[in-house]
């Protein structure tokens, strides 16, 4: 599982935190919300687990719940299976086993989604759609404005920071908590991210992962762009 590179305090998590995360996730409904069955289903469950610690799975098992309740809350039709895929493995681009060496972890994620859809005979459109719900899921700006599964995902990742609670029954996202905790989340999902920063700092330009980076990496420094245009790549160009 590899979760001593990104968090050595993930060592500490108790052992009844992993059994209730097992728990949650084999569930048959959550807070109303049914997960999905299919093969595709629980390979994507089984690849996330074997990669991701208890506190990452939880997350991306709460993103999956509150982008359904959100569809829910919304009247959102959209293809279930595919929003449950890609929240369940949105975040396997901070693992080390499908970190690469220059992507976005983002786009670490959506290569992992694209490639099991594809083993399932998963391809074309709904694969794409997959992909983009992954590789979007932390760019709201973008993601709303696209297919519904990728703007679900979106929205059930910002849920689990705060985001659409108004919207949401209190009784639902106490029993998602419940389900799934986010006991050590925070510390666990800065770490991994911190660790994406320290490794490949220019593929964390375009997102949060900066942020992180600057907080948590020492000598963590970014071009700026207004720097990088000054210089004119056309110079030798001129007549």
């Amino acid at each position: 599982m590899q979760r001593s590179t990104f968090l050595g305090a993930l060592v500490a998590i108790s052992a009844a935190v992993r059994t209730e995360a097992h728990a949650a996730v084999s569930s048959k409904q959550i807070a109303g919300i049914a997960i999905p069955d299919t093969s595709l289903a629980k390979d994507a469950l089984a690849l996330a687990r074997s990669v991701e610690s208890t506190a990452l799975l939880n997350h991306s098992l709460r993103t999956y719940l509150f982008a359904e309740l959100i569809a829910k809350a919304k009247h959102i039709d959209h293809d279930v299976e595919l929003v449950y895929v890609a929240s369940i493995l949105h975040d396997t681009g901070l693992c080390p086993k499908y970190m690469s060496a220059s992507d976005p972890f983002e786009v670490d994620g959506a290569n992992v989604a694209r490639t099991l859809l594809a083993s399932h005979g998963v391809t074309n459109a709904r694969a794409d759609t997959a992909w983009d719900a992954i590789a979007l899921h932390d760019n709201g700006g973008i993601a709303r404005h696209k297919q519904p599964e990728v703007m679900l995902v979106n929205a059930g990742v910002g849920a689990d920071f705060g985001g659409s609670l108004d919207i949401l029954a209190r009784a639902d996202v106490v029993r998602v908590l419940e389900a799934a905790p986010r006991t050590h989340f925070i510390d666990a999902f800065l770490a991994a991210a911190a660790a994406v920063a320290k490794r490949k700092p220019f593929a964390s330009a375009h997102s949060f992962v900066a942020d992180v980076g600057y907080c948590k990496v020492p000598g963590f420094k970014l071009p700026s762009f207004c720097d990088e245009v000054k210089a004119d790549p056309f110079a030798g160009y001129t007549a």
